[in-house]
């Protein structure tokens, strides 16, 4: 359950406390910490007590602080939380009531809203956010995209920016978000 990290630390996204590079691995909590995902410049990380936690480039308000400041040791943003998943400057997570809540920059729609910073949606199963884009699977199978499609990454058939959740399959069992592309495993 401990937490490393290693890298880039320009923004404070490590979370050891600095602002240094570390080629190295640097242990940032010693126990409890059930799993992480890194963003463009932020890292997000959930403990085992559902307590989400953040650090690092907070110039959106990705890190759900409800401040635009970087932060370089974690700070705990949200309770109840069984998964996340941060993308370039935006971060979705999971409640553990199937609620699906967004932070940061939404400049393609990829918040699922024009114009909020905060939503939520309900029976959600996961959530993968990509760099401009967004998918989740809700609790029936069905795959949701949001977001820049420049490249046909929300997989609705058309090249179309989508600012509300657009559903494109079913019988979906996991999604991963890439830069420019999307992948879908189905049950």
């Amino acid at each position: 359950g401990s937490l490393w990290a290693m890298g880039d630390n320009e923004y404070g996204q490590l979370g050891d406390g600095t602002w240094t590079r570390r080629s190295t691995p640097v242990q940032v909590v010693a126990t409890g910490v059930a799993s992480v995902s890194a963003g463009g410049y932020h890292t997000l990380f959930v403990k085992t007590d559902g307590s989400l936690w953040a650090m690092g480039d907070n110039s959106y308000g990705q890190l759900g602080d409800g401040t635009t400041t970087y932060r370089s040791t974690p700070v705990q943003v949200a309770t109840g939380v069984a998964s996340v998943s941060a993308g370039y400057r935006h971060t979705l997570f999971v409640k553990t009531d199937g609620s699906l809540w967004a932070r940061g920059d939404n400049e393609y729609g990829q918040l699922g809203v024009l114009s909020a910073r905060n939503w939520s949606i309900g029976n959600v199963a996961s959530v993968s956010a990509g760099y401009q884009h967004t998918l989740f699977v809700k609790t029936d199978g069905s795959l949701w995209a949001m977001g820049s499609n420049d490249s046909g990454q929300l997989g609705d058939g058309t090249w179309t920016r989508r600012s509300t959740p657009v559903q494109v399959a079913t019988g979906v069992a996991s999604v991963s978000a890439g830069g420019y592309h999307t992948l879908f495993v189905k049950t």
